[in-house]
Parts: structure tokens; C-alpha cells; sequence
């Protein structure tokens, strides 16, 4: 063949397209292949590190919760990691208590999860299997607004749910009751709330809310480090008003602020603005009393406390009663409704303390008996939905409704303590 002859064939072939597409695909099957192993590969790692990453977030927040319960983080990670079977068995697991940044806090707690993951395309040219290493970190943290809190940390029921009672609230509640059956609701009870927090268990069927915790922190008490007034030395006497002594004064009896002893009222009264020092006293509010104060602070105490925690005094409000009673907005008692002295301890809580009203009541501010159980009685609907409740014990009746914000109102809301990732 000769030379022009070649040339001539060569560019004959080089004018010809038929056997282009062939030619294309031929190069082209590879990179497409190659893209498809690749996205395959990539979806593969993304879903196995969003698994582990779930895996060691459990994993930290059930840490978290092991040092609370038990003082056991490992103990606690170890059997958060085992509950998932989906983890690679060739997984390794590393839990450390107050890491880093968070050295000071006893709480912390940081998982470290490195896990060998299968990759369809990959393992075709790897030796070993690609590791995705997470870690997740969890503490302790005040989050969320709370309205009830029965703060005793006893093995009893800490907070009550009576039957046919209706308790609804726009804010959370919690008890640090350690009892299987830390909350407890009757069968007919509903139970409605932003947050329910129980450091022990929770007996109730009737819980509507989605954000229920049981076996979870204990929480704070808000005031722990508020102390009730001195006992001034001008006397305290006792006072009893009803509807004759009213009526005998114009129709309407002013109590003036200060200290008095038992103060008894089963008749019209008004309180006027300030602070009521009631010195080894009760205060008992009758079936026809109607009471007013537009701004004034109630303090249950005794100058023998610290001895005798007997000798200080109880609140009973009837639920027929007629009561309007508002804390102050402002100064060193704003919010605070009703105080009694902590070093009460809860020494006579066979009698409760009962808040009622009838549905003409209204009731404003913190009601704070950190050392004895306290039933608030709602059977006649009284307003209550500026009440915030503390109590060692919590005990609902009739229908409980609470409002997160109350404009107008310094009414104090309190911060949760509960268990959250911060990293």
C-alpha cells in the first residue's frame, strides 16, 4: 500500500462519525461509574455519622444523668452505647467527666465515639474501613420557665394530682421527690404543663404534655437564700375579725401592716400595703371573709424557729372565701406573696396548708412553704393564674390553671435545672 493511499484511508476514517458515540461511551462509562460510587459512598458516611452522632449524644446525656442518680457516668455511657445495635462492634468509646472548657463543672460529661463504617465502592481499594470519629457533650443547665415546684427531696409523693382535678399551665412543674411515684395523678386527673420534671418517677395518665422527664436533676429552690424578717420587739398580738367586728367599724376592718400572732378572718378586711410578720401565728381565712390587699407580703414565722419549728404558724384560706391579695411590684419583697419560715421542717404537716377561694378570688405572687405540703384547693375556680407555688409538697385540687406571663405583675417565674448537649 502506498503512502498516499494511507493518507487517503486515515482521512476518510478521520471524516467518519459513526462509531463516535461508541468512542464516548466508552471513555465516559468510568467518570460515570465513578460519580455514582461516589455519591453512593457520600451518602453511606453521612448517614453513618449522623447515627453515631446520635449514638454519642444519647450516650453523653445518659452520662449526665448516671452522675446525678447514681455518682456512675461509666456505668451509665456503657449501657447507652450497648442499647443501640446498629454500633459497630469494633467501635471505641471514651467518656470523660469535666473536660476542657468545662473543668469546673462536675456535670460535664464528653463521649468520644470513633466507629469503623462500611463503604459499598471504597472497600473495593481500601485495606481497612474509613473511620468517622463524633463526640457530643452534656450538662447541666437552668433552661425553660417553671411555676410549681415541690422541692422536698423525700421518698413521698412530691407532687399530687387529686382526682377529677384539671391542672393546665403555659409554664413548667417539677418535684425532687425521689419516689417511683414522685408525681401521681388519679386516672380522671389531666395534667398539662411546658415542662413536667420529676427527679423520681411518674405515676399519671393523664399527662398531656409532650416535654415529660421522669428520673431527671433535682431542681433549685429559688429563694434558698432568703431569710424571713426579724421579729420586731413592739409585740405581735392576735386578732380575730368577723363579720360583727366589721360591722361595728363602718363595715369594712383595716388591718394596718406589722407583727401580730393568730390572725383569724371570717369577715370583710383590708390589708394594707406593706409587710405581716406573723409571729407563732396562723392565718386562717373563714367561709364568708373577704380580704383585699393591693400590695403586701404575709411572713410566717417565730422567733423560736431554730428550737421549736412547731411554733411556726400555717395558712388555711377556705375555698368559699372571698380573697383579692397582690404582692408587691417593686422593693425587696416584689413577687412574694406568702412566706413561712423554713425551719418549719415540716414538723406538724399532718394539717396542710390549704389556698382556696371562690370563683370571685384572685391571687398574685409566689406562695412559697418550702418545708411543708401545700394543697392548692382550685374546686371553686379561683384566679390563680398570676400564683406561683413552692412547696415541699404540691398537692392540686379542682381546676389549676396558671398563665406564663402576667402583664402588670412582678410575678417571678423560676429557671429548671435539666440535662441539654452543649457541644
Amino acid at each position: 500500500m502506498t503512502f498516499r493511499r494511507v493518507t487517503t484511508t486515515l482521512e476518510a476514517l478521520l471524516r467518519d462519525d459513526r462509531g463516535n458515540v461508541l468512542a464516548l461511551a466508552a471513555i465516559g462509562l468510568p467518570i460515570f461509574l465513578g460519580c455514582a460510587a461516589l455519591a453512593v459512598d457520600t451518602v453511606q458516611w453521612v448517614y453513618a455519622k449522623r447515627e453515631l452522632q446520635a449514638a454519642a449524644d444519647s450516650a453523653a446525656l445518659a452520662g449526665v444523668y448516671g452522675l446525678i442518680q447514681a455518682g456512675d457516668m461509666e456505668g451509665a455511657v456503657d449501657r447507652s452505647i450497648a442499647s443501640n445495635p446498629e454500633l459497630d462492634p469494633r467501635r471505641a468509646v471514651t467518656a470523660e467527666q469535666s473536660p476542657d472548657i468545662y473543668k469546673d463543672d462536675p456535670f460535664a460529661v464528653r463521649v468520644r465515639i470513633a466507629s469503623p463504617t462500611r463503604m459499598t465502592f471504597a472497600s473495593l481499594f481500601l485495606k481497612r474501613a474509613p473511620v468517622i470519629s463524633v463526640e457530643a457533650t452534656a450538662t447541666v443547665v437552668e433552661n425553660g420557665d417553671f411555676c410549681a415546684f415541690a422541692i422536698g427531696s423525700g421518698s413521698e409523693t412530691g407532687l399530687q394530682i387529686d382526682p377529677s382535678a384539671d391542672v393546665e399551665m403555659d409554664c413548667g412543674l417539677a418535684t425532687n421527690a425521689s419516689s417511683p411515684k414522685a408525681i401521681q395523678a388519679d386516672g380522671s386527673a389531666t395534667i398539662q404543663a411546658e415542662n413536667i420534671v420529676a427527679f423520681g418517677g411518674i405515676d399519671a395518665d393523664g399527662i398531656q404534655s409532650s416535654r415529660v422527664r421522669a428520673y431527671s436533676v433535682r431542681q433549685k429552690d429559688p429563694l434558698a437564700e432568703r431569710d424571713p424578717p426579724l421579729i420586731p420587739n413592739t409585740g405581735c398580738p392576735n386578732v380575730t375579725i368577723n363579720a360583727d367586728a366589721a360591722s361595728t367599724n363602718g363595715g369594712r376592718v383595716t388591718l394596718p401592716a406589722g407583727c401580730y400572732g393568730n390572725v383569724l378572718i371570717d369577715g370583710p378586711v383590708l390589708l394594707a400595703d406593706g409587710e405581716y410578720i406573723l409571729n407563732r401565728g396562723n392565718l386562717v381565712i373563714g367561709p364568708t371573709a373577704e380580704v383585699t390587699c393591693k400590695a403586701c407580703t404575709i411572713f410566717l414565722t417565730s422567733e423560736q424557729a431554730a428550737t421549736d419549728p412547731w411554733s411556726v404558724g400555717k395558712v388555711q384560706i377556705d375555698s368559699h372565701a372571698k380573697v383579692k391579695l397582690a404582692a408587691p411590684t417593686q422593693g425587696p419583697n416584689a413577687g412574694i406573696l406568702i412566706f413561712q419560715d423554713r425551719r418549719s421542717a415540716g414538723a406538724h404537716d399532718e394539717t396542710e396548708n390549704i389556698i382556696g377561694g371562690n370563683s370571685f378570688s384572685e391571687l398574685k405572687g409566689l406562695i412559697y412553704f418550702p418545708s411543708e405540703t401545700l394543697r392548692v384547693d382550685a374546686t371553686y375556680t379561683p384566679d390563680i393564674q398570676c400564683s406561683r407555688f413552692i412547696g415541699r409538697r404540691l398537692i392540686f385540687q379542682g381546676r389549676v390553671l396558671i398563665a406564663s406571663g402576667c402583664s402588670g405583675s412582678s410575678v417571678m417565674n423560676f429557671r429548671g435545672t435539666e440535662v441539654r448537649l452543649v457541644g
